[in-house]
């Protein structure tokens, strides 16, 4: 039975993601004004507006490298990319969320490489977009692309929740951080490419922050960046997603396995000699 707190959730998460149907098909984009700048989206609104993961990142340096891990349609990439000389490698499975990104993206004049040095990536005014996952080992698996955009996911329930349905499935790869990024195994030459092919897996530099927002995968992530975060101290901005409080009450757990819990993920991250900072949905994480 769905209570009517749920069912209004459910009514007001597919309202959105319509009316954000309807603005990129016409074409409507809006300035979002927050805690990293203005900038353009055709997105109808801005979840992340005063995001404090967001305003973390934005004190960085202006010549940082950020790792936007599940950048969804460039929420936290695009103002973080724009009018500086950040270097903003934003991984995204989701083909329809990423497409969006590079629309947004445009629509504020930055430029959108794919890991190409020759196209440019990694210099100021472009987001260097991976359409990609990123978790503990490297893999070709299903992505579950939901209606509700924002609940995509490697798995079918997390993908379904609040009434949301599978649009369609996609053969995503998934590549290590640590596989990928410039020295992070201790060798200076090493190159980053593997076998996932194409340019998602070009090399990257050391990063000066991770963000993380992956429905559920963030402990994956962080293993397959362990390495990289031991030697490098990124800060860590994680949006958990607690698997209890993500149901809605009538939908089972899903995945093949059990995810870690919220505790696992804090010792892991004590364990390696990080502060976790709560904030609201976010952890901001420093070495």
């Amino acid at each position: 039975m769905i209570s009517l707190p749920n069912r209004i959730e459910r009514a007001g998460f597919r309202l959105r993601y319509r009316l954000a149907d309807l603005t990129y098909a016409v074409g409507i984009a809006t300035p979002k004004r927050g805690v990293a700048g203005t900038y353009w989206s055709y997105e109808p609104t801005d979840p992340h507006g005063d995001d404090p993961g967001l305003a973390a990142l934005e004190a960085l340096p202006a010549d940082a490298t950020i790792v936007d891990a599940g950048a969804h349609v460039g929420e936290h990439a695009i103002p973080l990319a724009l009018d500086t000389d950040r270097h903003v490698i934003a991984f995204e499975p989701n083909g329809e969320s990423a497409d969006r990104l590079a629309r947004n993206a445009r629509r504020n004049g930055l430029r959108v490489t794919g890991g190409d040095p020759a196209s440019g990536g990694g210099s100021a005014d472009a987001i260097d977009l991976r359409r990609a996952g990123l978790g503990d080992a490297t893999a070709t698996l299903s992505f579950y692309r939901s209606t509700f955009s924002k609940l995509s996911a490697f798995d079918r329930d997390r993908a379904t929740r609040w009434g949301a349905e599978v649009a369609a499935v996609e053969s995503v790869p998934i590549l290590r951080l640590d596989d990928i990024v410039r020295g992070s195994d201790g060798e200076d030459d090493a190159t980053g490419k593997h076998a996932a092919g194409d340019d998602i897996a070009d090399a990257v530099p050391p990063p000066d922050a991770i963000k993380v927002d992956v429905e559920g995968h963030e402990a994956a992530v962080l293993r397959g960046a362990a390495q990289t975060i031991a030697t490098y101290r990124p800060l860590l901005v994680i949006e958990v997603h607690d698997e209890a409080g993500d149901r809605d009450g009538d939908t089972q757990s899903g995945g093949e396995s059990p995810r870690p819990s919220e505790r696992d993920l804090h010792e892991w991250l004590v364990e390696r000699g990080y502060t976790v900072e709560p904030a609201e949905d976010v952890w901001i994480c420093r070495g």
